[in-house]
């Protein structure tokens, strides 16, 4: 059996516009605590039960540079590891399956994205919806409530970046790897989005 190794709960393939989504995406104002600081910081919390984390840090190319690849990431799928398929179900919505190591099952998830920006602030944002063409299987554990956001805005080193995501990972996942996947996937996010510019990544 190979090890196991988490792969980040995530993929943006934004090239859209939609009105605003229903997710509450938790803030500041949220109580936050510290799972990791390098080689970015990680922190989570729980809002009404559910888990929520969010890592941040600084990638070392322009922010044009960075919302394009958001733009286009379904293009640069091929450097995520993590991705088995994307399937373009509307202009606006996707499913996305991710690979999880055996002997855990794989995820999938159907989201719908929306892109904002507000003076130098962007920022992109899903949530979870249901589509016909995208019905739950039985060799798949779908994540029903996977929501989260992309923020980012200029940095004297490149693009202030923070990633924020709904953590749950459902079905046959040990408890006790947990905090292990989180770091690893707000790690991973921030250093794969790097990864499509070739350009480092630091911790804000």
């Amino acid at each position: 059996m190979k090890n196991l190794t988490f792969r980040p709960l995530w993929l943006i393939a934004a090239t859209w516009v939609h009105p605003s989504l229903a997710s509450d995406i938790p803030g500041d104002e949220a109580s936050w605590d510290s799972i990791a600081t390098r080689p970015v910081p990680v922190e989570c919390t729980r809002v009404d039960g559910s888990p929520w984390c969010r890592s941040a840090g600084v990638i070392e190319a322009s922010v044009t540079e960075v919302d394009n690849a958001l733009r286009n990431m379904s293009k640069h799928a091929h450097l995520f590891e993590s991705v088995i398929r994307i399937d373009v179900l509307e202009d606006d919505i996707l499913h996305i399956v991710l690979d999880y190591p055996s002997p855990l099952d794989d995820r999938d998830y159907v989201a719908r994205y929306d892109y904002a920006q507000s003076g130098d602030v962007r920022t992109f944002r899903w949530e979870s919806v249901r589509h016909p063409a995208a019905p739950e299987g039985t060799d798949v554990v779908r994540l029903p409530n996977f929501a989260g956001e992309w923020r980012f805005s200029p940095h004297e080193r490149g693009t202030w970046v923070q990633y924020t995501w709904q953590a749950e990972i459902n079905g046959s996942f040990p408890a006790l790897g947990y905090k292990t996947a989180w770091k690893r996937a707000g790690h991973e996010a921030l250093r794969d989005l790097a990864q499509t510019q070739g350009a480092g990544l630091i911790a804000p």
